[in-house]
């Protein structure tokens, strides 16, 4: 008696496998940039903050002058001499704009104008008030997607 061979009809394991994959890939990569999602640029926009903050506070402390940030347009300039308040040279190799972004919807608010950073760390406002603690939002279309926590006292950024 012989045995008909069947033919079953599918997908094969490893056919089912490879299509779950580039389905996740899609997802996760391709579709957010196709429909314009700026997640990814905001994170680096937070970022960008974050290391000229960092900057700001290292260089105050390891040259013992005050550094200035302007929030606004994001340069960075140090006091001439030790002791002197007002910053107006150009930090060497730390070009203009730190974080000037690309996207207009991503911004940044609850940063005062101009941010003074001490030598002994702490942290002054454009006014020449310490505050406590000095919260940043990085928002995209107005909605805050990461707050940087700065302590006044100490300088450190979070």
């Amino acid at each position: 008696m012989k045995h008909a061979l069947k033919h079953e009809s599918g997908f094969t394991m490893v056919e089912l496998i490879t299509v779950m994959v580039l389905l996740g890939v899609l997802a996760a990569i391709a579709i957010p940039k196709l429909m314009g999602d700026n997640i990814t640029e905001t994170a680096v926009h937070g970022d960008k903050v974050v290391s000229a903050l960092r900057l700001a506070q290292k260089t105050a402390v390891a040259k013992r002058r005050v550094v200035c940030l302007n929030t606004a347009s994001g340069t960075l300039r140090v006091s001439a001499t030790p002791g002197a308040s007002t910053c107006g040279v150009k930090l060497d190799d730390v070009e203009d704009n730190l974080f000037a972004g690309k996207d207009a919807s991503i911004g940044m608010t609850g940063a005062p104008a101009e941010l003074r950073f001490q030598p002994d760390g702490s942290i002054l406002d454009g006014d020449n008030a310490q505050r406590s603690e000095i919260r940043i939002a990085i928002t995209l279309s107005g909605k805050v997607q990461r707050t940087i926590r700065l302590d006044g006292g100490t300088g450190h950024v979070e």
